[in-house]
């Protein structure tokens, strides 16, 4: 029963994407949506409809004159799969086909001179003449072979080409993706090196100091590190920076991978810096409403540790007191909803402590 009800749903979903696709559409505002939609609806409905056919005819041997033995269940369900998207495609190409696409100008072809209707009936016709009581032998059995090799064959040939097309257009995309980025990539360098060009040495040296981190490119890095140094008492800029209440991150940048000259002298303001640093991730913990995505790049704390390694490591024992608080920041009790919550960044601090633990 389950089999002659689905026969007659495919059959409505057939003639009525044939139907709906007869006559050229207007592809302009609501049109178009309302095409597209009702492309889908009898498009996707096919492919259930015919899906659910074949699973029943399936299961009660419809299908057992195409071949003998284990394959022939793969075999049947490989057919009904490139039918499928052979008359789902020849239907949405019908109208919609764009002159600079990298798809296989055969599948247009086979759309326009109606594949979406000749091309699965070579598949719908077997199944017709394999349900209980109809029976293969209203056709001769070369004749019903014949016609289930075909509509495989030219569903094979079709999706083929669709996987061609699929694979063109995504080297495409990514290439132009990549062009993209690449464009963008130059033109934020540039405008990196013209922002660093305009700053004069009595402009604020911490507009400086983003530029000259050690993952900004070696031009842009080395252009920044002039410019800084140009200040003439540029280290202790740095230093006043490390006191204030919010620039002092803006240092740590500095730092991770660029020397001072006189390092003894950083290390009160660092100490002081880290405090506040502690301080201040302590108070967002407590009052933070989305901890789920909550980042700490914000914070410069791998670029505070790479630094404190590069240029204080003899220094470590000084430090070792305040990256202690850092970690009991880290650690503060967060609110119930975000208990389970843990920071990657807990881990950094964790193994810093333990490398240079006396």
């Amino acid at each position: 029963m389950l089999a002659y009800i689905f026969a007659v749903l495919t059959t409505v979903c057939f003639i009525s994407l044939t139907l709906f696709t007869a006559s050229k559409p207007s592809l302009v505002g609501e049109n178009a949506m309302g095409y597209g939609l009702g492309l889908f609806f009898w498009g996707a409905g096919f492919v259930l409809t015919s899906l659910i056919l074949t699973i029943a005819l399936n299961v009660r041997g419809g299908f057992d004159w195409v071949i003998q033995g284990g394959t022939r269940t793969p075999l049947v369900f490989f057919a009904w799969l490139v039918v499928a998207l052979t008359t789902f495609f020849c239907a949405l190409f019908k109208w919609e086909w764009h002159s600079d696409t990298l798809y296989p100008a055969f599948l247009h072809g086979l759309a326009v001179r109606q594949g979406q209707v000749w091309i699965p009936l070579f598949w719908l016709i077997p199944c017709f003449l394999s349900l209980p009581s109809a029976g293969p032998s209203l056709l001769p059995l070369t004749a019903l072979k014949g016609s289930f090799w075909v509509a495989m064959g030219l569903g094979v040939i079709f999706s083929g080409g669709l996987l061609v097309g699929y694979v063109r257009e995504s080297a495409r995309s990514a290439e132009a993706e990549m062009a993209q980025r690449a464009e963008q990539e130059d033109r934020i360098h540039r405008e990196h090196l013209e922002t660093i060009a305009a700053q004069k040495v009595d402009d604020p040296i911490v507009n400086l100091l983003g530029y000259s981190g050690r993952y900004q490119s070696d031009d842009v890095r080395q252009a920044a590190l002039a410019k800084i140094k140009a200040h003439p008492n540029w280290e202790a800029e740095l230093i006043a920076l490390l006191q204030s209440d919010w620039r002092y991150k803006e240092v740590y940048y500095f730092l991770d991978g660029n020397a001072v000259e006189h390092p003894e002298q950083f290390v009160g303001p660092l100490n002081a810096s880290i405090g506040r640093l502690s301080a201040s991730i302590r108070a967002d913990i407590k009052d933070s409403n989305n901890l789920q995505h909550w980042s700490f790049d914000m914070y410069g704390i791998d670029q505070l540790l790479r630094a404190l390694d590069g240029q204080f490591l003899n220094r470590s024992a000084d430090f070792y007191p305040s990256i202690v608080k850092l970690q009991q920041a880290l650690n503060t009790p967060k609110p119930e909803r975000f208990k389970d919550v843990r920071f990657s960044i807990t881990g950094t601090v964790d193994r810093w402590l333990a490398r240079h633990k006396k």
